[in-house]
């Protein structure tokens, strides 16, 4: 049999199989309004680790990463103390508390927990809230179609733009119909499949060149700065590479659909053994991907689209049954973030803006539970279809693309959700101040080219933020403090 036939085959089997689980899911469904968007806050450890590391990584670091470690070489691997950090900090400090509030609050998704604890009922905060969370989250889920049509049409030679409705079949098929929890079901064995994949291709990779010694020679005389922890970079340049590489950990607790994982978790033990499970699980599997693109980049040489160079490997080095499953992981991280990001984004316009609507036109009765997840799953495929049209244009860098998203969450909401959990003095004045401030920040400074080369912007505007929401509580406290 032809080996690009095999390769097909199991990369179908795996796909059916991923939807098939995600439709087992359904069979535990509760007939709760919470059901669809947080699994009925039953999620165990493994469930809430697995599920939040995956969907936080995506083809980011499949792919993207990847090619950053391509394109910088050892340079890279000050991502992962970065993220190692963000991590911790998630998990150690934000994950419980927010768990608790959210719960006493009843609240179901992020626009819902800021008004709870900063505002109730104000316009303000929950529009701001919502047009952040609609605006990067799009961009970010265009971003894993994208990785998708690349996934496609390296391995399979399938045209970009099928490769990109191909993605989305395999992640609205399970999605509308099971919602949060077939997400988080098919989320552990993507995040296996992930895990594994970043493990066992440098080493096969590593193999082919001759062992470390031939890596060494080889990527000596293609690349000898590809050994360099700074890449090349001296004084303020060198800093701002660094700074920037060590501070996209800074995005982690302004993530949505990552904070949905710490809402859904059943109690605070299932939070405290989830933290070994994902901090063990990050480590590994950054680590592959940064050495992957190391030794790629020695076997390999130039590449058109370094993104594309575990594809291309895999192509490459594995016999065709073990290569559809490998691409089974690339899709499988595409599809762990891209499902999450759909129904955050989802749930955010269909809980938190159509009942205003609604409420605004008279219309204060009461939906039932069927007609709140119908709304829920139509608010989905429409969005999805959104994200569709954006990944088919012509912007497919899927680092840069999704580095922008992460920072506008990161910043706009990580201080506000901090500072919420933490201080008590914050306020709807505060909250207010760094959601815009972190959002702003973002957009300005990444495309202004001075700014842009200097450091990543999520730096920046979250320590802008940051400062933000203080000096805005503290200002307007004498007058209403919102927060006691």
């Amino acid at each position: 049999m032809d080996s690009s036939v095999v390769l097909a085959i199991s990369f179908i089997f795996y796909s059916a199989g991923i939807i098939a689980f995600g439709l087992y899911s359904t069979k535990l469904r509760k007939k709760t309004t919470d059901d669809f968007v947080l699994a009925n806050r039953e999620l165990g450890p493994w469930a809430s680790a697995l599920s939040a590391s995956a969907s936080a990584e995506s083809g980011w670091v499949m792919l993207g990463l990847v090619g950053e470690a391509y394109l910088y070489g050892a340079a890279a691997f000050w991502i992962v103390p970065g993220i190692a950090a963000g991590y911790i900090f998630n998990w150690f400090v934000v994950a419980e508390r927010l768990r608790k509030a959210t719960l006493d609050g009843q609240a179901v998704t992020l626009p819902q927990y800021i008004m709870h604890r900063f505002g109730p009922g104000s316009p303000a905060l929950r529009n701001t809230a919502v047009i952040i969370i609609t605006l990067a989250m799009l961009g970010y889920v265009a971003a894993q179609m994208n990785a998708a049509g690349k996934a496609f049409d390296a391995v399979f030679s399938l045209p970009y733009e099928l490769g990109v409705l191909a993605g989305a079949v395999i992640i609205l098929t399970y999605t509308v119909t099971g919602g949060f929890r077939a997400i988080c079901w098919t989320d552990i064995i993507q995040a296996s499949f992930m895990f594994v994949a970043l493990i066992v291709m440098p080493f096969v990779v590593l193999f082919k060149l001759g062992g470390y010694s031939g890596f060494l020679s080889q990527i000596r005389l293609i690349d000898p700065e590809t050994l360099s922890f700074t890449y090349g970079t001296v004084g303020f340049a060198m800093l701002g590479f660094v700074i920037g590489l060590l501070g996209i950990g800074l995005g982690y607790p302004g993530q949505p659909h990552i904070l949905s994982r710490f809402m859904a978790t059943k109690d605070a033990e299932s939070v405290r053994k989830g933290a070994g499970i994902a901090l063990t699980w990050m480590v590994l599997v950054y680590l592959g991907a940064v050495f992957f693109g190391l030794f790629a980049k020695a076997y390999f040489g130039v590449l058109d689209d370094p993104e594309q160079a575990l594809p291309l490997a895999v192509g490459e080095f594995l016999p065709p049954v073990l290569g559809g499953f490998v691409i089974a992981a690339i899709v499988s991280a595409i599809c762990s973030t891209a499902d999450s990001q759909l129904i955050v984004v989802s749930t955010t316009i269909s809980r938190d803006v159509i009942p205003y609507i609604r409420k605004k036109a008279g219309n204060t009765g009461l939906a039932d539970v069927a007609r709140v997840q119908r709304l829920d799953r139509w608010v989905l495929v429409i969005l999805a279809i959104i994200s569709i049209a954006f990944a088919l244009s012509e912007n497919r860098v899927i680092f840069t693309f999704v580095l922008y998203a992460w920072s506008a969450l990161g910043a706009a909401f990580g201080p506000v959700v901090v500072l919420g959990l933490l201080w008590k003095k914050t306020n709807k004045a505060g909250a207010l101040a760094g959601m815009i401030t972190g959002a702003v920040v973002t957009v300005i400074w990444k495309n202004i080219a001075v700014l842009k080369a200097a450091v990543y912007e999520l730096v920046p505007a979250f320590v802008l933020a940051f400062i933000a929401v203080i000096l805005f509580s503290l200002a307007t406290s004498k007058k209403h403090n919102l927060a006691e």
